[in-house]
């Protein structure tokens, strides 16, 4: 155990989507995503009933505590326990079903950073 060494975590990434010509707004890969709902319309989102993460819907009405989740203020809560690839996956599929122009794309830290 004492030779052991942590494996860092990587610096994080953030998400710049674009939905339909307009930016949507954020300081972390999580709050894009998340406004990124809220964009295209949670309720449009969680009427389609196939986006699940380890079984539980994407969109819920109540917090559940098993998994990471953010508000969607009167639409309940979404569950943001995926990596920023996964986000980004998970966004462009929505867009694809719900025949919606967006663009999702990763930025690495150094593209905006500076020390």
């Amino acid at each position: 155990m004492e030779n052991e060494t942590k494996r860092k975590k990587s610096p994080a990434k953030k998400l710049k989507v674009t939905i339909k010509g307009k930016m949507v707004k954020g300081e972390k890969a999580t709050d894009v995503f998340v406004n990124a709902i809220k964009m295209i319309g949670p309720t449009r989102i969680s009427v389609l009933n196939k986006y699940t993460l380890d079984g539980l819907p994407l969109i819920v009405p109540k917090r559940d505590n098993r998994k990471q989740m953010n508000s969607l203020g009167k639409y309940g809560f979404v569950c943001t326990h995926l990596s920023t690839i996964g986000k980004k996956s998970l966004l462009e599929r929505i867009g694809q079903t719900l025949n919606i122009k967006i663009k999702v794309e990763i930025e690495e830290p150094s593209e905006y950073s500076q020390l």
